[in-house]
């Protein structure tokens, strides 16, 4: 595993994190694929990553006066019971099927980006 490698993938799920994109969105795909890192090890890295990212975010949100706090608490109360149901459910499924289940959901993700572009779109040009 080439040290140039983890530097780049690091710096594109930090790109990415920073645009509210989700950093492991590409920082998985970049160690499972490329750098043949098994799928719970970095979901794990990703996850490592993801502390001091959402920690700076954080900091910058606050700052620019972002924050809402009851819908982030409400939000983490419900995520909070996923990640322990997480935590538990992953030690019994096979990383076949997480790395099958993790690319559908970019799948996913990926076509609602694209129907939100497009309602964007279409909405921009019915105003013009």
């Amino acid at each position: 595993m080439s040290i140039l490698w983890l530097i780049l993938a690091g710096v594109a799920g930090g790109v990415l994190g920073g645009m509210g994109f989700g950093g492991g969105t590409l920082l998985i795909p970049i160690l499972t694929f490329l750098l043949g890192v098994e799928y719970r090890v970095a979901v794990w890295i990703n996850l490592v990553a993801f502390l001091p990212m959402a920690t700076v975010a954080l900091v910058m949100h606050k700052k620019g006066g972002l924050l809402r706090w009851r819908p982030i608490l409400f939000t983490l109360s419900f995520a909070l019971i996923g990640l322990f149901v997480g935590l538990f459910v992953i030690k019994s499924i096979p990383e076949s099927v997480m790395r099958f289940a993790f690319g559908l959901f970019l799948i996913l993700i990926g076509a609602i980006s694209i129907i939100f572009v497009f309602i964007g779109f279409f909405k921009k040009k019915r105003k013009s």
